[in-house]
């Protein structure tokens, strides 16, 4: 009869700490916070990310479009500026965020005298990036004259998703669907006009 009475007790310990554990409050503000702490730090990480991203794709487009104006307007024909010099002035034109990563950035300027003629480069081919042709050539030569369609693209192999972790898992891949051997993002922007009869 011992054990069955020692049972017993052991029985009601147990269903009294069980009670007592139910009506217990302290703790549940560490333990809800612990269970919604990790999606929200995702989630806060995920829209910096894409903050980052986008201003990375904003500042590229205004880069290029603000460089892409001295072709445009003959400028960089007359002031016989190479391809090389036009990079660097994209890479200027964006400020100290895009100077600093300027050797990851590429140029292709093509003409032509009709819309229908031109036809893009793509950026990035099985993982490389594409190139640009010859760095010190002249932008005349690319850009052609008066009156041309010029079409201007400039590839971005973005890396700091290499360096920030959880940024990888928005990279941008290039058409292709192959990622870049960077493991960089690719960023892309392009500039079409018809430039001044200069």
């Amino acid at each position: 009869m011992v054990p069955n009475s020692s049972r017993q007790a052991n029985t009601v310990k147990a269903a009294t700490l069980l009670g007592l554990f139910k009506q217990n409050q302290d703790g549940v503000t560490a333990v809800e916070f612990g269970l919604v702490a990790a999606p929200f730090l995702a989630f806060v990480l995920g829209i910096m990310a894409i903050g980052l991203q986008f201003f990375t794709i904003n500042t590229l487009d205004q880069a290029v479009e603000k460089a892409s104006r001295k072709i445009r307007t003959g400028q960089a024909q007359r002031a016989n500026m190479t391809l090389g010099d036009f990079k660097n002035l994209v890479c200027e034109s964006g400020g100290s965020y895009l100077q600093r990563d300027c050797n990851n950035i590429y140029i292709h300027v093509q003409n032509s005298g009709d819309w229908s003629d031109i036809t893009p480069t793509a950026c990035a081919t099985n993982g490389q990036m594409t190139t640009q042709a010859n760095t010190t050539g002249a932008v005349s030569d690319s850009a052609g004259g008066g009156s041309q369609v010029v079409l201007v693209t400039v590839c971005y192999d973005w890396t700091m998703p290499l360096k920030l972790p959880y940024l990888q898992y928005i990279l941008m891949r290039p058409a292709d669907g192959v990622p870049l051997v960077s493991g960089g993002s690719l960023i892309q922007s392009v500039a079409t006009f018809r430039s001044e009869n200069f």
